[in-house]
């Protein structure tokens, strides 16, 4: 038989890995601290670097203790009395009691955590099947989209939906804000445009009336941006937006990229009517091989480990780069060049892009 340490070294390091580690420090630490950062206070001006030290140190400290229960919280600083106790005064059973106390709170705070997680994966599920298996042509656009939450579940929409008249719409929004709060708006916004998509006829009345029943019951701190696209049956596209990334539209004949700037702020601000008066709709004609790429905010400000921002002006070069390929190829250059980008950095927003590509 094997030796019994080497057994028990083997089963906790089954599944440890070079890339588990630097995930844990470079990324886990990360986003534990800027958790836990907001609970925070700024250190006082005019304070010697020892003193910030040990009020930041205390400051964080505290910060973890409030998270727990309050019966966790009582239980977790008894442990550390006890172990205080039993270091100073080399009272091994005093430490061990700690250890044990300790270890259990842990165990507590896992089976929460993992519970939350099974959750978490069970709406991750559903909020998947929410959103569109389309095909990979609309009349005669080839389309090809991507979606991915930074988190379990996301904050971003998208949708592509056939209405009863012919025409084909594509929805991309943004809810501020990421995790379930997001998801659960999200949802909100799905139920409300296709409740109303059958009942206007311009987008610009599909939005005033999008943000009439989204703004019901929404919390200050949440808002929503949205950009609709109408594929009509003659092959023209209406676009609008409220306070969304503009769509880039690529002009194979003459190999120029431009920004299609319609007027919209975003849904949910208190605009005080400005969101009606502001409004516009635009429309455009493509021709053979133009390209029209709709995205959420994620793709453009996708960060790395120094803070830097993917920046519109990479997605324009990869468009140019790639205009001559298929929507599904353009689209995947651009998510490669964004993981790239990013590398071992962490998606710190949603990233969702549809990519139309006029073949005939």
């Amino acid at each position: 038989m094997s030796n019994p340490i080497k057994r028990l070294f083997d089963l906790y390091t089954s599944d440890l890995s070079y890339q588990e580690i630097e995930k844990l420090i470079k990324r886990e630490a990360a986003e534990v601290y800027e958790f836990f950062k907001k609970d925070i206070p700024k250190p006082e001006p005019g304070k010697s670097k020892a003193a910030k030290t040990f009020v930041f140190i205390r400051s964080l400290f505290n910060a973890f203790i409030m998270k727990l229960t309050p019966a966790r919280r009582i239980f977790y600083l008894i442990a550390l009395l006890i172990f205080i106790i039993g270091f100073s005064q080399n009272g091994h059973p005093y430490v061990l009691l700690a250890f044990i106390i300790l270890n259990l709170l842990l165990a507590f705070e896992l089976a929460d955590k993992l519970s939350a997680k099974n959750e978490l994966e069970i709406a991750r599920k559903i909020q998947l099947e929410l959103i569109p298996k389309h095909s990979a042509k609309i009349n005669n656009y080839e389309i090809a989209s991507a979606y991915e939450p930074a988190r379990e579940v996301g904050g971003d929409y998208f949708d592509v939906i056939e209405c009863q008249d012919g025409r084909n719409f594509i929805v991309l929004g943004d809810i501020s804000g990421k995790g379930m709060a997001a998801a659960l708006y999200m949802v909100r916004v799905q139920a409300i445009i296709h409740l109303l998509l059958n009942n206007f006829t311009t987008l610009k009345e599909l939005m005033i009336n999008i943000k009439k029943y989204f703004s019901k019951n929404l919390r200050k701190e949440y808002f929503l941006t949205l950009i609709t696209a109408c594929i009509n049956e003659d092959g023209t596209i209406n676009l609008a937006r409220a306070g969304h990334p503009q769509a880039l539209y690529y002009k194979s004949k003459d190999q120029q990229l431009e920004e299609l700037s319609s007027n919209g702020i975003g849904i949910g601000l208190n605009d005080k009517g400005v969101f009606e008066k502001t409004l516009s709709e635009i429309k455009i004609k493509p021709e053979k091989n133009d390209i029209l790429l709709l995205y959420t905010d994620g793709i453009s400000e996708t960060m790395n480990y120094r803070k830097e921002i993917f920046g519109e002006e990479n997605i324009k070069k990869i468009i140019k780069t790639y205009s001559e390929n298929s929507a599904e190829e353009i689209k995947n250059n651009l998510l490669k060049s964004i993981y790239a980008f990013r590398g071992d950095a962490g998606q710190y927003d949603d990233l969702t892009l549809v990519v139309l590509k006029l073949s005939d």
